[in-house]
């Protein structure tokens, strides 16, 4: 998806702080995409908090599901001033849940964004924009510090104002809009085009002869269920694409990374018109809390993979070693003495 980048990002300099290093690395690729020239990062809050009180850092992105200091602590770290030079920072928060009680207790802590992942570059880049050209006014009483929790200057309709306060001033962005957006365009790739297909309301989508499913090292954040079609599971080697095996009607595809939360570890693609079933990371780890049967299947799955594996590597192994004493054995046949 191309993005307006509208804003001049070249002085700003963000510290990411995730424990998962292929999360980081999502993350500093599309800031990178956005102009940053310095990212800063950390695996942990202490790690942080330490570079903050080092570096000069303009906002923050921090993970929710860290230990032993997690995002809601690290952002109460942050705001109880033991880093006078930062307390104002803008925090964006990432977290895998939702809920309201979650939002409420980041907000309370002082947390000026959040983010839900899966993420998409295109609400990343919001979030960013949104701390430095529309800065939030800064608060700090006996019962809070952080960025100013009201989002409201009316109050609601036929009811009275509860803010007897005056509006706080807002902060000086950190950053101006230039006078035209500059279009970020998707970098090319000699990989071929991934469509996007659209879900249905069953949850399917639809692929085509040749059309790309996922690639090799994207983040995984779905799994697929072949429910008709047959689907090419492939590597690239070096220079040549090495298909590792096909998928058929209810074949389970994709689901490594979502157990895992490493990148995909191969690319997949449709070989016919293939209909899949599309599962999200939460809806599989809901089922599979729920559903015995779904446990069962995921773990064959799991099993059925690792075997083939082990039984392709032993294939390997065994021309290897052939080769090799085919490689010994000619030198003494061509040795005249």
């Amino acid at each position: 998806m191309d993005i307006d980048i509208d804003i001049d990002l070249g002085q700003i300099t963000a510290l990411v702080i995730d424990d998962n290093r292929y999360a980081r690395s999502f993350i500093k690729t599309a800031l990178n995409s956005f102009g940053l020239r310095t990212i800063l990062e950390a695996e942990d809050g202490p790690t942080g908090l330490d570079l903050l009180g080092r570096e000069t850092v303009h906002f923050v992105i921090v993970a929710q599901d860290l230990s032993p200091m997690n995002g809601i602590d690290f952002t109460r770290q942050l705001r109880s001033g033991d880093i006078v030079s930062c307390i104002d920072i803008a925090v964006i928060m990432i977290s895998t849940e939702s809920s309201r009680e979650m939002v409420v207790e980041a907000r309370n802590s002082g947390v000026t964004e959040f983010l839900v992942k899966p993420l998409s570059t295109e609400s990343l880049f919001r979030r960013v924009r949104n701390v430095l050209v529309n800065p939030r006014a800064f608060v700090q009483s006996q019962d809070f510090t952080g960025p100013d929790r009201r989002s409201l200057t009316l109050p609601p309709p036929d009811q009275i104002e509860r803010r007897v306060a005056p509006p706080l001033p807002r902060p000086v962005p950190l950053v101006q809009p230039a006078g035209g957006p500059i279009r970020l365009v998707s970098s090319p790739s000699s990989e071929p085009r991934r469509a996007q297909p659209t879900v249905d309301s069953k949850g399917r989508r639809r692929f085509v002869p040749g059309e790309m499913i996922f690639a090799e090292g994207e983040p995984g954040d779905v799994a697929y269920v072949v429910e008709s079609g047959v689907v090419s599971i492939f590597k690239q080697v070096e220079e040549h694409e090495v298909e590792l095996g096909r998928i058929r009607t209810n074949g389970v595809f994709g689901e490594m990374a979502l157990i895992d939360g490493e990148p995909r570890m191969a690319a997949a693609r449709a070989v016919e018109d293939t209909v899949c079933l599309v599962i999200p990371m939460a809806a599989l780890r809901t089922q599979l809390g729920k559903t015995p049967e779904l446990v069962i299947l995921v773990m064959e799955t799991l099993l059925h993979d690792i075997r083939r594996m082990g039984r392709e590597l032993g294939q390997i192994r065994a021309i290897l070693e052939r080769k090799r004493a085919e490689e010994t054995v000619s030198p003494a046949r061509n040795d005249p003495s």
